[in-house]
């Protein structure tokens, strides 16, 4: 049983928001730029994690390998800065909050904050688009936190800004980063697991506190922060 928590430190893609419309759009973007295959949203899904250079070089499969792109002259690097490019400037066009958030963010007393993998500037653009920008105490994205999720480094420098100690803040996520970033800070976590990762992923990791819907995330954070 969650003890009560000062701070929530949330994940942003599949948490917070469902995002995949808009990577999808992205990355077949990027991928048809250079001729190469392009996917399905399900099969776009299924890159995602670790940060937007992982999900293009996922969503590159064999073009990625070093001997092609030393063939091809097509390299990660190149294909997603035009995936980067594209995206910041329609990463609103497709995204909504996941059910029940901006209510739970609105109604709350709970400081939040948000640890993503993902850019700075799209995180920010996401947040203000739909009026929550000032609802995050502390953000630190894949290219401002010392070291991206899965280290516990974020989330540690998180809780010095915060002045809260591990006991009093808990990680929500939706995927192994934020699983195992928790775990190597040594902080409680809530997972997710209707998000974008794969509950036959996920499970293995024996996660402690799993919920089922965004629903039940909301019902659990709403008991612990009250």
């Amino acid at each position: 049983m969650l003890q009560k928590k000062s701070l929530i430190v949330f994940d942003l893609d599949g948490t917070l928001f469902n995002t995949l419309g808009d990577l999808a759009v992205a990355v077949n973007f990027a991928l048809r730029h250079f001729g190469l295959p392009e996917h399905d949203e399900q099969r776009v899904r299924t890159f995602i994690g670790n940060g937007s250079m992982k999900l293009i070089e996922r969503s590159m499969g064999e073009a990625a390998l070093p001997e092609n792109m030393a063939r091809t002259g097509v390299t990660v690097e190149a294909v997603h800065k035009v995936y980067s490019d594209f995206y910041w400037e329609h990463c609103t066009e497709r995204t909504l909050p996941n059910p029940g958030i901006v209510d739970f963010l609105n109604s709350s007393k709970a400081r939040v904050a948000m640890l993503t993998n993902k850019p700075l500037l799209p995180s920010e653009k996401i947040l203000k688009h739909f009026h929550l920008r000032d609802r995050f105490e502390f953000i630190l994205c894949g290219d401002t936190t010392p070291e991206r999720k899965p280290s516990p480094a974020g989330l540690l420098k998180i809780l010095e800004m915060a002045g809260v100690s591990r006991e009093e803040a808990v990680m929500v996520g939706d995927d192994q980063p934020d699983i195992l970033a928790a775990r190597n800070a040594g902080i409680d976590c809530i997972t997710l697991l209707c998000g974008f990762g794969k509950p036959v992923n996920l499970l293995p990791l024996e996660p402690e506190n799993t919920v089922e819907s965004y629903a039940e995330m909301c019902q659990v954070l709403a008991r612990i922060s009250g």
